[in-house]
């Protein structure tokens, strides 16, 4: 089974997410891909994060119609600081299978802040995506030392446990959730820049007014 797992704060998730997963799946041929909205991101500032389980049901429902696509509650479920080690570890078990971790430019940059970085590279491959204004660094300044155990790949790098670097170019679609939630407390429209479902869902519940 090919298995991808996208984590984010999603809040909310919105149509960039599920785009550029789309691109991710059809240039990889997953089987599925996993959602999986953090508790508590050690990366972040937690100021305007909606309590879990609302974005949990937000990505429940943005990705209900689509087949490849499944959501997974672990974080939330597990509360405290969500470190990816332990999630990837959880999802490897559970599907039996080695997952590819799908993040953004912007974030792989910052993977030798993230608890157990070593470990993280011999338990999922990495499925780094371009995102707008961030260039591509040489290996060795984003992970020092940890970069002289992969060598060059078609695509991107691979370590001696055969765990991949892929670099993916997606088409770049201007929305962030901080504008999303920014607009839905000046009232103003979200409609197509998340799904109808989530628009809907965030309305009903009044989640940023």
């Amino acid at each position: 089974m090919r298995l991808g797992v996208f984590g984010g704060t999603f809040n909310p998730i919105h149509l960039g997410h599920l785009r550029a997963a789309e691109e991710v799946r059809e240039n990889l041929a997953f089987d599925k891909i996993i959602f999986v909205p953090s508790f508590i991101p050690p990366h972040k500032d937690l100021y305007d994060v909606v309590e879990g389980h609302k974005r949990l049901e937000i990505v429940r429902r943005a990705i209900s119609e689509y087949p490849y696509f499944d959501v997974s509650s672990f974080e939330i479920d597990q509360g405290g600081k969500s470190y990816s080690i332990r999630t990837l570890e959880h999802l490897r078990d559970t599907y039996n299978a080695t997952p590819y971790f799908i993040l953004g430019q912007d974030a792989f940059d910052e993977i030798s802040t993230w608890f157990d970085t070593k470990r993280l590279f011999s338990v999922a491959h990495f499925v780094v995506m371009s995102r707008p204004g961030t260039e591509r660094k040489p290996l060795s300044k984003i992970m020092g030392g940890i970069a002289d155990t992969f060598q060059t790949d078609e695509n991107g790098f691979v370590n001696k446990l055969n765990k991949k670097i892929v670099y993916i170019d997606i088409t770049p679609l201007d929305i962030s959730s901080s504008a999303i939630r920014r607009m839905s407390k000046q009232g103003r429209s979200i409609t197509f820049l998340v799904p109808p479902e989530v628009e809907a869902y965030i309305k009903q519940e009044r989640i940023y007014t």
